[in-house]
């Protein structure tokens, strides 16, 4: 079977998966730069044109069947059991407590069960458009949210989306792309920037928000290449969270007349905030609507006579002022404000003399008129108090912001096996990653630490120490970073795997551990090296030798660090090792309930 790296595609389709909507794109061979949307999805009508899908996903009563997805979703049947908001979910450092919550493992069933049903219909949507579709090669790429940091986290994801995709065609292959910063930063950069802009990317969905700083290398009609002047972050910042605000007010008030609803506040809540508050969130601070004292939201159950003045309901409506759902939007762009600012006063730290020309609003709501107004006001206004390093920046929002990511996916792919370059040539390592292992003792530096003497060169070793290959903020090239390995391997276990123990932490980089006695470093998978077609040189084999005998193995552990996922390639001499009979590298990645490492075996000592 072809690797990834010798498989070439005919299409490109591009999947962002969001907190409320999901959208697909696709280009193909040989105008890889002609890129489509998908715009009619099952559920809509024949004239009806849609950039996104909702991100829904509708089961059958007391059964796992699936009975709809998208638009097929009814909210207004009684019975209907909708999920939905469950992105945020799929991380296992989220946290948040509600009734009806979803658990992790019931998020990752709705994830992938839907990731199949977008599958399904983008295959059948291609079928209809490309002859002889079955024989050709489709590559299907997804982003993922910057807040995904751990790439334990990316292969669990990696594994739903094969289960939903990969059973059905050989032809058809999935891999994870860009951050959904990365893919934002790649769609907003073909506009007509210049060669030496500085630009902050904020890209604002449903769930998160994600900003990223980045540099226009590239001259005018050259490939466009982009330098990234910071790790990209991203928070839980985002309109579904102006949803939740609004929810537990109508909840709130509907309390007070629980006796009159037949059915329970929480429930009637969510169905009040579809609909016609979607459409007021949407165009707030629009001219439009500016006028509007108060939004007017039917409540089911409820007639149009019926009147409750203690929970603000009259004639069968509830009514919110303007100035509530001010506050909302409010709270959650003073977070984005704030997140920016750490941003800006990063940058100005590490580079001082980099001065920000653009700030950039992309995704749903990056593109909310309201937002963009407080963000003029707070970073380019005549009365805004400046950063020293955003004293001229412009408030623009990227030409179509909703299709910044799956559109930026494709591109960054489409330029690639067009032009043989990516956007994004070297990117800053979002979290530092290192190797377990044994180092010669230091009185001073290896006080208090664990040792071990090795019975082959007598020598004292401090043991778990931490070798850290690459640091939170550092630039790491796309080829990789190589780590050089010398090991003793008894004669009798030279055929054994070398296991290497690979760790992570998200601490700044003055702060890191130096081994795992202290706390802020996790282990993210296990490595059996297979040497074999390695360097090897027997030591203590002469007569005369006293010592016992043992080979000393010599390689290198290529860490290729992706926008958020790792890969190993083994090397030796200067050419990559590879193996028809089983991989050079096996990776068992560390499952989150062990996240407590013990000690590790003193043998794991390396010659740099």
């Amino acid at each position: 079977m072809e690797s990834l790296e010798e498989w070439t595609p005919d299409i490109v389709v591009g999947i962002d998966f969001g907190m409320t909507f999901t959208g697909a794109a696709y280009s193909f061979t040989p105008r890889w730069s002609h890129l489509k949307t998908i715009q009619r999805w099952p559920g809509t009508l024949p004239s009806e044109l849609a950039n996104k899908a909702p991100t829904c996903v509708e089961y059958r009563p007391d059964c796992m069947e699936i009975k709809g997805w998208g638009f097929l979703c009814n909210p207004e049947e009684e019975a209907s059991d909708i999920k939905e908001f469950f992105k945020l979910h799929l991380s296992p450092h989220y946290q948040e407590d509600y009734p009806g919550a979803p658990s992790r493992r019931e998020a990752q069933r709705w994830f992938r069960d839907y990731i199949r049903e977008i599958y399904k219909h983008v295959v059948a949507t291609l079928s209809n458009t490309f002859p002889l579709f079955p024989s050709r090669r489709v590559e299907f790429i997804f982003s993922v949210p910057t807040t995904w940091k751990d790439p334990r986290m990316i292969e669990e994801v990696r594994g739903l989306i094969d289960e939903a995709i990969h059973s059905d065609s050989p032809n058809h292959r999935a891999v994870i792309g860009l951050t959904e910063a990365e893919a934002a930063a790649v769609y907003a950069c073909k506009q007509l920037y210049q060669k030496d802009d500085v630009i902050l990317i904020c890209d604002a969905g449903g769930g998160t928000t994600d900003v990223n700083v980045l540099k226009l290398v590239s001259s005018p009609g050259a490939p466009i290449r982009l330098q990234q002047l910071n790790n990209v972050e991203g928070r839980p910042i985002g309109s579904v969270f102006i949803d939740k605000s609004i929810h537990h007010l109508i909840c709130q008030r509907l309390e007070r007349i629980r006796h009159c609803l037949g059915r329970p506040p929480n429930e009637i809540a969510w169905k009040m905030i579809s609909g016609r508050f979607q459409r007021f969130k949407c165009s707030f601070g629009e001219d439009a609507i500016s006028t509007l004292p108060s939004l007017k939201l039917d409540v089911p159950t409820l007639g149009r006579g019926s009147s409750f003045p203690e929970a603000e309901i009259y004639n069968g409506q509830m009514s919110i002022a303007r100035e509530e759902i001010q506050r909302c939007f409010d709270d959650k762009i003073d977070d984005m404000c704030d997140f920016i600012d750490v941003q800006l006063d990063r940058m100005h730290l590490m580079h001082p003399f980099e001065h920000m020309s653009y700030l950039v609003l992309s995704g749903g709501f990056g593109s909310s008129a309201y937002v963009r107004q407080r963000l003029c006001a707070r970073y380019s206004s005549e009365t805004a108090v400046k950063k020293p390093n955003a004293e001229s920046i412009q408030v623009i929002t990227a030409d179509e912001p909703y299709l910044a990511v799956v559109h930026g996916l494709v591109m960054n792919r489409a330029q690639q096996l067009e032009r043989g370059v990516v956007y994004l040539g070297s990117r800053c390592c979002r979290v530092s990653y290192g190797i377990i292992c044994s180092v010669p003792y230091n009185a001073q530096r290896h006080l208090g630490e664990p040792v071990k003497i090795d019975s082959r060169d007598k020598k004292t070793y401090a043991i778990n120490q931490i070798d850290w290959i690459v640091k939170q903020g550092e630039p790491i090239p796309p080829t990789g970073l190589s780590r050089p390995f010398g090991i003793k391997v008894e004669p009798g276990q030279i055929n054994d795997p070398w296991k290497v123990h690979v760790v992570m932490s998200t601490l700044p980089a003055r702060e890191l551990p130096q081994s795992m006695t202290h706390d802020g470093a996790k282990s993210v998978c296990i490595l059996s090296v297979y040497t074999e077609g390695v360097e090897k040189k027997l030591k203590n084999r002469h007569w005369y030798n006293s010592d016992p005998a043992y080979w000393m193995v010599k390689f290198n552990v290529k860490v290729v660090v992706g926008p958020a996922d790792l890969k190993f390639e083994l090397w030796s001499e200067n050419k990559q090792i590879r193996s028809s009979k089983h991989e050079p590298i096996a990776v068992a990645w560390t499952p989150y309930k062990k996240e407590t490492e013990g000690e590790v075996s003193s043998d794991q000592k390396f010659l740099l």
